[in-house]
């Protein structure tokens, strides 16, 4: 069985070559499964694996739990979406928790679901240009007390773009994407809230459309606008200044004639103005309505949510790689394959880099170190030092 990676949008993903993440791109069943339907798996080791199963998730569960039940409950008072009711303790409650303690926790539950940081210079270069499919936005970081980037499954992307030189033809067209992203900030005003968003298929340069910020109108929206406008206007002014001129030579207007004729300029001027500001409105709203249908199908959670659903993600990411771990360890037992203390480690890293190749889910650097570390302290790996043998070896149930 191989994986091949969808998006939304039709998009078929491959992972970029270029910088190896820790993040394996299926649910744990998935990879349980996929090991059942390839022909040259250890079918003992998979019935062993999925014996163990259960016993790994529930310690995943209470370890993360245990650990971030505190972010989740601070959190509380700081969601934007909370309802407050007149004469609660809310502000009270919400001055005793930090929020720069809140983001450090937040950013610890994201690189246990294998989430990286974005650079500033990333963020920069996405505020400079806009895909096909995004929308320029002009960003004031001084709105922002606080503002933090991450991201997973970095990516290639198929999209499908039609170009008017083209004849507006389908034409597939390969874009950078993360597969994840969550946005964490804090405004300025009003302060005392964190906003948390959570997105997917998110092309690099499109990363500036999930901050607040007001609309940047391209050169050719301006055209559209500015161009007409002009156009009409300096037509009306000579049409006003001709039938002026003709009045004049008639003797119908003599001393006023200068005057209405200044009048009936600034009238036109005024009409236009109206109707340049009303333009730059429908433009404005017409890139906003982009922005939303762009982001509905890309759009996961929000706030709290946020929370919840990368916990779930730390489990799943937590439980997968043990699960690599522990399928790699139980088939080179029944080979009779001798793990030793140190020799082994990048033995078993490369395997378990090279089974997930072999599974169709791309080139992963595998984190063999916090994978061996967390068998340990679930009981179900014995290390070396503390096995009869001097070997790694599993513990009974």
């Amino acid at each position: 069985m191989m994986f091949v990676a969808r998006s939304a949008v039709g998009a078929v993903c491959t992972l970029m070559a270029d910088e190896l993440e820790s993040y394996i791109p299926v649910h744990p069943n998935e990879f349980q499964a996929a090991l059942l339907a390839d022909a040259d798996s250890d079918q003992e080791a998979c019935e062993f694996l999925r014996q163990r199963k259960s016993q790994l998730s529930k310690h995943i569960h209470h370890r993360l739990h245990q650990r971030f039940a505190g972010l989740i409950e601070g959190y509380t008072f700081l969601d934007p979406d909370r309802e407050v009711v007149q004469g609660s303790l809310h502000a009270s409650l919400a001055s005793s928790v930090s929020i720069k303690d809140l983001i450090e926790s937040t950013e610890e539950l994201l690189e246990q679901a294998n989430y990286h940081r974005l650079t500033p210079s990333q963020i920069y270069q996405a505020l400079r240009s806009a895909t096909a499919w995004g929308v320029k936005l002009t960003i004031r970081f001084s709105d922002y007390k606080r503002l933090r980037v991450y991201a997973r499954g970095d990516t290639v992307g198929i999209r499908i773009a039609r170009r008017w030189y083209r004849m507006f033809r389908k034409q597939e067209q390969s874009v950078p994407i993360y597969r994840q992203l969550v946005v964490a900030f804090e405004r300025t005003q009003p302060s005392g809230q964190l906003h948390l968003r959570m997105f997917k298929n998110i092309p690099h340069a499109d990363v500036d459309m999930l901050l607040p910020g007001s609309v940047k109108i391209s050169w050719l929206d301006q055209g559209k606008i500015g161009i007409p406008t002009l156009w009409g206007f300096s037509m009306t002014v000579s049409r006003l200044v001709r039938s002026m001129w003709i009045l004049a030579l008639l003797g119908a207007v003599e001393i006023f004639r200068a005057i209405w004729m200044y009048i009936a300029v600034a009238i036109a001027a005024g009409l236009y103005s109206i109707k340049v500001f009303f333009s730059y409105r429908h433009a404005r709203n017409r890139q906003l309505l982009n922005i939303a249908q762009s982001l509905y199908f890309q759009t996961l959670s929000n706030n709290k949510g946020v929370l919840l659903r990368l916990q779930d993600e730390a489990e799943q990411q937590c439980l997968g790689q043990a699960m690599v771990l522990v399928y790699i360890l139980r088939s080179w037992q029944n080979r009779g394959v001798a793990l030793q203390l140190l020799e082994s480690i990048d033995a078993l890293d490369e395997a378990c880099e090279k089974l997930l190749a072999k599974l169709g889910l791309g080139k992963i650097d595998f984190d063999i170190q916090s994978s061996l570390r967390f068998l340990v302290e679930a009981r179900v790996l014995i290390a070396p030092d503390d096995a009869k043998n001097g070997e790694w070896e599993f513990a009974k149930e």
